[in-house]
């Protein structure tokens, strides 16, 4: 305990920073995000780098365009047959940054969005160093390269993962801290809450786990250091996850419903685990120099650099801290292991949950995050003691001397602009710094305000940006579609991404390939149907349609039984790429089955897989059969010779869906929507049992005459989960009214 307020000041050595220059630095930690989006936002420009333009702009504008018009969006219709839209995390449904899709001007919604990210995640990675009673310098250090290195740059361009990593740090910091108060209590689970809604299940539990570890070496109380909270600590800290998963049960519950009937429900095949995992070799060298261009990264750079990872070294020579150090550095071994390709880290991601896992460089968000922590005390310990004015007289000319030495050095011309700048700055810093700081203090800010430079410059290229009308601007080749009754059927994505980003510049002309191609869920922008979904957790059914007409000698007849009506693509046969720009081929698919159709005869076939290879495979007659999973009750008696049927959609909303049919015979109506748990049928009040059509589907048996049934999507998951929001909700309130208990 005698070492516990050791690291109380700025280099102990020197005096307290001026409260101006202390907030400046405290916010120069997110000057490479302003510099980054800060010219897009007065450009009235959208960030389109990766993933952000073809889908998470179309995932938030089409649930907030569904909330604008007074709908809760539970279920999205449009992509893959229909699939649940509270369980994807992705789209934040009731995530409290996504408000600001509201907005009028999407542009400026996705770079605050951003922003505001990057400042939750400078503002948690600033509290876990300045509790661990670090300087100003230290903790910008180590900030800056939890916000602006490689990894997060790179990661902004998914935004579920961005969201969730920017909570990381903050919430160790509170488990750090021993969560001695109510108020850390309810703060922890408030920001567990906050980022399990931001959609990343991989980084929560990245997240748990390293809290987890540090609540078992809380910090000392400054004001009762004879306290010894280690047996406390752990308890509270897995309390507060509690009940912020409670609160974001809204979404976890469907969430978990939704893994239920997908492929997580089981492990992946090693071939869908492994792409985007890279050697340790490569890893190593992606973190001490950018990375080049020569293959594709899920992540294009996660560059520190080799200041960062000298100075990581330094805290294991503290006494101090070194226990501290050896848990940081073990977590970020750990999550470079799981990282990398090849044994031990196949191995360890064979093991469940990480089995069902896809992309494993989504665990270097650990990595850095111990990296930026080490890096912040790092600095610290390498403070110098206090230097009269001929030391402080030098760190000019020293400055100068290196700016020199940078310029005529040899190198990528990014790296020495940013060498320039940095160094620029740090000996225009020196001059007019604060004078009362000790030598230490003052080089110690040279070096973070460098580091934070070279990082905007060098994490520049990860962003490009197109005109925000162009998010919406439906493309003028989507118009020979027509007025669809039916799906569309679009190339397999890997074999539509060689046309749509085979320049791989994100830009305007990108963005516009990805409209008129239909690629992730750009459709739902169109309102235009497809047979496919972009989802990242699909209905297991969904995944089993893709599959099984991609597998088939002919594809176009495999998706006839899905309601596919035209083929959409740019491919010839052959997937070769069109030679005109913006040329595309609209090919009628028959047979095929209607989305609302009504049909006399079935066979029974209980397996929903084999029940739907049976009719993509021609076995079954579109017009004239349906396969079912059971009998229907009651059995329908044979049909006249001469029926008479008249059979429309009345009403067609995502949630809700009424059909209405005149018939002399009975027989079966099928809907080819997705076959759900949640999904129920009235008629008059009455529930009819909705049976399993062709595997995936829903169908409900009809005696002769006028009916009106009606579809409505009325989940169990989402009612529990609300519930269990709700009251985890009011539990805060509660504990938050009462106030600290008194000891």
């Amino acid at each position: 305990m005698a070492g516990a307020g050791r690291f109380s000041s700025a280099y102990n050595s020197g005096v307290p920073l001026r409260p101006r220059l202390t907030g400046l630095l405290g916010a120069a930690a997110i000057a490479p995000a302003l510099f980054w989006l800060g010219p897009a936002l007065a450009g009235r420009l959208a960030p389109s780098f990766r993933d952000q333009g073809d889908f998470f702009y179309p995932l938030k504008l089409y649930t907030a365009d569904r909330l604008r018009a007074g709908e809760i969006p539970l279920w999205n219709p449009l992509s893959g047959a229909g699939e649940p839209w509270l369980a994807n995390g992705q789209a934040g449904v009731f995530y409290p940054p996504s408000a600001l899709f509201l907005l009028s001007w999407p542009g400026a919604a996705g770079i605050l969005f951003l922003l505001v990210h990057f400042a939750i995640g400078a503002w948690g990675m600033r509290r876990f160093l300045k509790q661990e009673g670090i300087s100003e310098s230290g903790a910008l250090f180590g900030t800056a390269v939890f916000v602006a290195s490689g990894l997060p740059a790179s990661l902004s361009a998914f935004w579920n993962h961005f969201g969730a990593y920017a909570y990381l740090p903050a919430i160790v910091a509170i488990a750090r801290a021993g969560v001695r108060s109510r108020g850390a209590f309810l703060g922890l689970a408030a920001l567990v809450g906050l980022q399990a809604m931001a959609g990343s299940p991989e980084i929560c539990g990245l997240t748990a786990v390293i809290a987890l570890a540090v609540s078992f070496l809380p910090r000392p109380d400054p004001d009762r250091p004879w306290l010894d909270s280690r047996k406390k600590s752990p308890p509270r800290t897995a309390g507060g996850f509690l009940l912020g998963l409670a609160v974001a049960a809204w979404m976890l519950v469907p969430m978990g419903e939704l893994a239920l009937h997908s492929d997580r429900r089981g492990p992946l095949p090693t071939a869908e685990r492994e792409p985007g995992a890279i050697t340790l070799p490569e890893l190593g060298a992606g973190l001490a120099r950018p990375r080049t261009a020569t293959r594709t990264y899920w992540l294009p750079s996660i560059f520190v650099g080799p200041l960062v990872l000298a100075v990581a070294a330094a805290p294991f020579f503290e006494r101090d801290r070194r226990r501290l150090a050896l848990l940081l550095a073990g977590i970020g071994a750990v999550a470079l292991l799981l990282a990398a390709a090849g044994p031990p880290g196949s191995w360890l991601r064979a093991i469940p949950p990480l089995d069902r896992m896809r992309y494993p460089e989504k665990i270097l968000a650990a990595a850095v995050f111990a990296l930026a922590a080490l890096s912040g005390l790092g600095l610290d310990a390498l403070r110098f003691r206090a230097g009269g004015r001929t030391l402080r007289a030098l760190f000019p000319l020293i400055a100068a001397a290196a700016l020199a030495l940078a310029l005529a050095t040899p190198g990528p011309v990014g790296f020495r602009s940013a060498a320039a700048v940095g160094l620029a700055s740090a000996a225009a810093l020196a001059f007019a710094g604060d004078r009362s700081q000790t030598a230490g203090a003052v080089l110690g800010t040279i070096c973070a305000l460098a580091l934070v430079v070279s990082f905007a410059i060098t994490g520049r290229s990860l962003f490009t940006f197109v005109p925000d009308a162009a998010l919406r601007e439906r493309p003028p080749t989507l118009d020979a579609l027509g007025n669809l009754t039916g799906r569309v059927l679009t190339p397999p994505p890997r074999d539509l991404s060689r046309w749509v980003v085979r320049d791989a510049r994100f830009d305007r002309e990108t963005l516009s390939r990805q409209r008129e191609a239909l690629g992730g869920y750009t459709n739902l922008l169109s309102g235009v149907s497809t047979v496919r979904t972009a989802a990242a957790l699909p209905t297991g059914a969904a995944r089993t349609i893709a599959d099984s007409i991609d597998g088939s000698r002919d594809p176009v007849r495999a998706a006839g039984p899905a309601s596919a009506r035209v083929l959409w693509s740019p491919l010839r046969p052959g997937l070769l790429p069109s030679r005109k720009v913006g040329e595309f081929f609209r090919a009628p698919i028959a047979p095929y089955r209607p989305r609302l159709s009504f049909v006399r005869s079935y066979r029974i076939e209980s397996d929903p897989v084999r029940a739907w290879r049976r009719v993509a495979s021609g076995e079954v007659d579109l017009a004239r059969e349906v396969l079912l999973d059971r009998e229907p009750s009651p059995r329908p008696p044979p049909a006249p010779r001469s029926p008479i049927l008249i059979a429309r959609l009345a009403e067609d909303r995502p949630e809700r869906i009424v059909a209405e049919i005149a018939t002399n015979a009975s027989g079966l109506l099928v809907v080819t929507d997705l076959f759900f748990p949640g999904w129920v049928a009235e008629e008059e009040g009455r529930r009819l049992p909705i049976l399993r059509a062709d595997g995936f589907f829903r169908a409900v048996a009809l005696p002769a005459g006028s009916h009106r049934v009606t579809f409505r999507y009325r989940p169990v998951s989402v009612f529990l989960g609300a519930g269990i929001s709700m009251a985890a909700l009011l539990t805060i309130l509660f504990l938050g009214y009462q106030g600290e208990p008194v000891r």
